[in-house]
């Protein structure tokens, strides 16, 4: 059976707000040459680079515990430097031809997208359906054990997940990179119901991980085979757009964790996204918070096959609305350097 999605309006809830940081000075034209730049990493687990699928897989699964996972606590949101003249110097945009890069895909099997998870908590206007391709990020930092949102890409390797930059660096300039970093699709009520991936490799770019800005807060993760399975092919996955119009009709899909939310089930907020900034589209009145981060904007859902396209990932919130990375042809030039690694 299909779990639905619980939806809590954002009357009730208190909405946590960005600090915004001055920008140094010069700020965009200090940056410009390098932001666009891939910054790469492999995965560690303990400090250790993750390099053999099965080690990873045994060794994640000693680590993130039920009890740890549900001990873990929601990601802050960054206090990333937030400038508009800045932004428009630094990233001007490379706004290409609107393309659909990947399609969407269902598993391979069809017991994949079947599950007996009961329905999900709240009350809605509408019937959304959990996806498969949606998933709870866990990670350690400084010794801490956090949570973000990612969705599931249908990348040519079928081992690709999309989320924000502040959920694999803290965008600090530093070498360190997030330790331990699994991916539960369709984490439901505390189980991860299709078992827990492990992080091969990190791929975003120079703009968030040298610089911290909010305009680049985004990162692809390949993953390891779980048991000689490819993720795509065990869960299905998202397509990506770039491009696209900045106002379409988008769902956002995360496990939020602050009160209402805790964290353990999908939720949704949908409506139409808005321009923001140079190159950054934002939701109005979006009641996700806190661990939703690096949860998908995706636009052409499907709710049957309960795919859309990836159009940015959520990466903060202020004043109520929700904002991510527009994905234009920087977007997809980092893609491109993912979208094979094996």
């Amino acid at each position: 059976m299909r779990r639905r999605l619980g939806f809590i309006t954002a009357g009730g809830m208190v909405l946590a707000a960005l600090t915004v940081a001055q920008p140094p000075a010069q700020a965009g034209a200090t940056a410009a040459a390098g932001s666009a730049t891939v910054a790469e990493a492999r995965a560690t687990i303990h400090g250790r680079p993750s390099t053999d699928a099965d080690t990873a897989a045994r060794l994640s699964t000693a680590y993130w515990t039920p009890e740890r996972m549900r001990a873990a606590r929601p990601a802050p949101m960054p206090d990333g430097v937030d400038a508009p003249d800045g932004e428009a110097v630094d990233r001007p945009g490379r706004i290409g031809a609107p393309r659909d890069v990947a399609a969407p895909a269902a598993p391979r099997s069809s017991a994949a997208t079947l599950s007996a998870a009961p329905a999900g908590r709240g009350q809605g206007t509408q019937a959304v359906n959990a996806s498969p391709g949606v998933g709870r990020v866990f990670f350690t930092h400084n010794n801490e054990d956090f949570f973000c949102s990612g969705g599931t890409i249908n990348n040519p390797q079928a081992n690709m997940v999309s989320t924000a930059g502040h959920c694999v660096h803290p965008g600090d300039g530093g070498s360190v990179w997030f330790d331990n970093w699994v991916y539960a699709p369709e984490f439901t009520e505390g189980v991860p119901l299709h078992g827990l991936w492990s992080a091969k490799e990190f791929t975003s770019v120079e703009g968030w991980v040298d610089w911290g800005y909010l305009w680049w807060d985004f990162a692809f993760v390949t993953m390891h085979p779980l048991s000689g399975d490819r993720l795509v092919h065990v869960t299905g996955g998202q397509g990506l757009s770039v491009n696209k119009s900045k106002s379409f009709s988008a769902m956002l899909l995360g496990y939020p964790g602050e009160p209402p939310f805790d964290g353990q089930s999908q939720y949704y907020s949908s409506s139409t996204t808005k321009a923001a900034g140079t190159q950054r589209v934002k939701l109005k009145d979006c009641p996700l918070n806190r661990g939703a981060s690096g949860g998908p904007f995706l636009r052409a859902w499907d709710n049957d096959l309960r795919f859309g396209y990836v159009n940015s990932v959520m990466s903060y919130k202020f004043s109520g609305n929700m904002y991510g990375p527009y994905f234009d042809d920087d977007v997809l030039d980092i893609y491109t350097v993912a979208k094979n690694k094996q």
